[in-house]
């Protein structure tokens, strides 16, 4: 079944936190949609476009501005050789099915379309499509698209499931497992599970996995940023309830800072530099001693685009994980990307190593 996001109208396109808001909400009801199209109101093909979206898809999400709504009926009433009528103080499809508060459904030849008015600040009013495929988003850690290919994808098709891998970084591959007409996600998962033992994390979030690991452990974390500015802790904050197990984080992005709040030696700096193996892992040791958590996530590097040399060019990032009792786990990384990309791939390889060390939490 195949589903389509619509969003109609250039001020929702162009305000990227709503938008994120907006996909975050949409994802929960369609997954991930097979198709997303952007279209302003005043754009001459937009009747066209609507009709084309529509015809591919049996779930369809359609969300327009303000100013689009009224337009948008129209032209979804013309398709469907409809009339528009007043309900919930709305002039909306003659044959909607379903309808609140700027929001409403219609059901057309075995298709479903939810037609939704975004207001900038405002919740989203209520989506009324849930997409009934059966699938699941896992993580597999450790392992290469090569290797899942050899290994998973024959067990895939035994028991009838289409995956979809993408790498998010080197050995962390997330997967999504849709499951065809006769398929077994149950069992499909216990055959992963056994061939790969302590790679696979069967959680659609692996950031929230941890958290809740950690959690039922009376484990906590706490973080030591540079290069990341924060983002480590913003991504862990992200998760209600991570209040349990998130005890803080300090920006060290100044050298100064490293040394005053996280006990840095001012010699590590001068002679290795504050992106180094070394400061790194004095950054985990001082985070520890200031939180007393039993978990520690650091970073330092250069995001670029300026501010690299021939010995640490730009993507030059290194990254560790440490438990209290003295385990650690520090990695070089040579990456590539915007700003924006590096960090967030510096993040990722931080929980990666985070996985890692704690292995007997987040990996069993």
């Amino acid at each position: 079944m195949k589903s389509s996001l619509i969003v109609v109208g250039k001020a929702l396109r162009y305000n990227l936190p709503f938008l994120n808001y907006i996909h975050s909400t949409i994802t929960k009801h369609l997954n991930l949609p097979d198709q997303t199209v952007y279209i302003d109101k005043n754009d001459k093909d937009l009747f066209f476009v609507l009709e084309e979206s529509i015809s591919h898809a049996d779930e369809i999400v359609i969300v327009t501005s303000n100013d689009s709504f009224n337009l948008v009926n129209k032209v979804i009433a013309t398709l469907g050789e409809e009339t528009l009528e007043l309900k919930g103080g709305m002039l909306i499809p003659s044959k909607a099915v379903r309808y609140e508060t700027d929001s409403y459904l219609l059901a057309r030849e075995g298709k479903h379309i939810n037609v939704i008015k975004a207001t900038e600040n405002k919740k989203l009013p209520p989506i009324f499509i849930d997409n009934t495929n059966e699938s699941s988003l896992f993580s597999i850690i450790n392992i290469d698209e090569d290797s899942l290919k050899i290994l998973v994808e024959p067990l895939a098709q035994n028991y009838e499931i289409r995956i979809t891998p993408t790498t998010i970084i080197d050995g962390w591959i997330s997967v999504e497992a849709v499951s065809n007409k006769y398929g077994n996600l149950e069992s499909f998962f216990k055959a992963v599970k056994s061939l790969l033992p302590q790679k696979v994390i069967q959680h659609p979030d692996v950031i929230e996995h941890i958290c809740t690991c950690l959690e039922a452990h009376g484990k906590t974390l706490s973080v030591a940023e540079s290069c990341t500015g924060g983002l480590i802790a913003s991504m862990l904050t992200e998760h209600s309830g991570v209040s349990a197990v998130f005890k803080g984080g300090i920006v060290s992005y100044a050298n100064e800072i490293k040394e005053s709040w996280l006990g840095v030696n001012e010699e590590t700096i001068e002679r290795h530099g504050a992106v180094s193996e070394l400061c790194v892992r004095e950054m985990l040791e001082g985070v520890l001693n200031a939180s007393l958590s039993d978990y520690a996530i650091a970073t330092s590097g250069i995001a670029g685009p300026t501010g690299g040399s021939t010995e640490k060019p730009v993507g030059t990032v290194f990254v560790g994980a440490r438990d209290k009792e003295g385990t650690v786990l520090i990695e070089r990384l040579l990456l590539e990307g915007d700003r924006h990309y590096i960090q967030r791939q510096s993040a990722y390889h931080a929980f990666k190593l985070l996985l890692h060390v704690g292995e007997t939490l987040f990996l069993k």
